[in-house]
């Protein structure tokens, strides 16, 4: 048999009525500095639960914060409280409603939440890792999304997701910006919501990776509202080398699609960073300008692209090709018999 004294303790804990009443008085106490306010509501709401369970009505939230002051010997409230402070107030009474909503009596309530708690670890490290997925796709070059963010370079995003994981759990935790508690400041809280609202957001601006069964290949998908890049294994292809049948280089192809278009790469295309950036050009018919014959030719340049050039940029010129010659390839296998005529 379960001893009754326990079970009125635990009821005294999931009093949502009294946990929003406290907010209220602490609303009233806005004015007072941390450790006035934390000193008067000390153990209020174990106290008022209590009497509250023997059938006493909470009394009024204003005037009890009232009596909390004369009692202290503090002056009374002024008579006009800032906009923000009022607005912290109302937030703080907002969340200890909800809380106490959710830790209430009812069973889908307490078990939806305590799931939603322990997800929170989970949702610190994805939010880190969409920042700097965002970061790779607005600054780094041009790719699908991937597990490990590269910035254009292979250990740039790795460091970069483990260093925002971090400051993402103590986040999360409270000990770090903005802090944690009902005493933070106004504008902190504020922009931490905004920042966690673009996190949920930003995903649905994302590239998916295309490369679903493992296999390589390239596909004409839009980079942009205005250009379309080449897309390889999800990596955009920058630059093709040809060779012809009997495997060697060939300049100035023009590649097309099974209808007609032009397969074309990105003309942000780069690779390397830093010193070692290079950009690509385009070939040209008149004055337009195309990214669909190859080779590319390639200069040096540590920002921007080949049409937005610094006064004093290299001429372009072509990259000597990956490969000098490849095999020699014919239309049918090597030793195959030749048909009678």
């Amino acid at each position: 048999m379960s001893d009754p004294v326990s079970t009125t303790s635990t009821e005294i804990l999931h009093r949502p009525e009294v946990s929003a009443f406290v907010a209220q008085v602490r609303s009233h106490l806005v004015d007072l500095d941390v450790d006035a306010r934390d000193e008067l509501t000390e153990g209020l709401e174990a106290d008022l639960a209590e009497q509250h369970a023997s059938g006493e009505p909470l009394p009024d939230p204003a005037a009890y914060a009232a009596e909390l002051r004369a009692a202290a010997g503090l002056p009374s409230a002024v008579g006009h409280r800032s906009r923000v402070a009022q607005l912290t107030a109302d937030l703080d009474t907002l969340r200890t409603q909800f809380l106490a909503w959710v830790e209430s009596d009812t069973v889908f309530t307490r078990t939806g939440w305590s799931v939603v708690s322990a997800a929170r670890p989970a949702w610190w490290v994805l939010r880190a890792w969409i920042a700097v997925t965002l970061l790779d796709q607005l600054v780094g070059p041009w790719e699908y999304v991937t597990l490990w963010p590269t910035l254009g370079a292979s250990l740039v995003g790795p460091l970069l997701l483990v260093v925002a994981v971090v400051m993402s759990v103590l986040i999360g935790q409270g000990r770090l910006w903005p802090g944690s508690g009902p005493d933070r400041p106004f504008l902190a809280r504020a922009v931490l919501v905004v920042l966690n609202a673009v996190a949920v957001l930003a995903p649905f601006t994302f590239n998916g990776d295309a490369t679903g069964s493992g296999h390589a290949y390239a596909v004409a998908v839009p980079a942009t509202a205005d250009r379309k890049a080449l897309v390889a294994e999800g990596r955009v292809v920058s630059n093709i080398y040809a060779y012809d049948d009997s495997g060697q280089p060939v300049t100035g192809i023009q590649l097309f699609d099974q209808v007609g278009r032009p397969l074309t790469v990105s003309p942000r295309g780069e690779s390397g960073m830093g010193r070692d950036r290079e950009v690509v050009c385009p070939w040209f018919n008149g004055t337009t300008p195309l990214w669909n014959v190859f080779p590319l030719q390639q200069r040096a340049q540590r920002s921007g692209t080949c049409a937005k050039a610094p006064a004093n940029a290299a001429a372009p010129a072509y990259d000597q090709p990956p490969l000098d010659s490849v095999p020699p390839v014919g239309v049918a296998p090597l030793g195959a018999a030749t048909a009678s005529p």
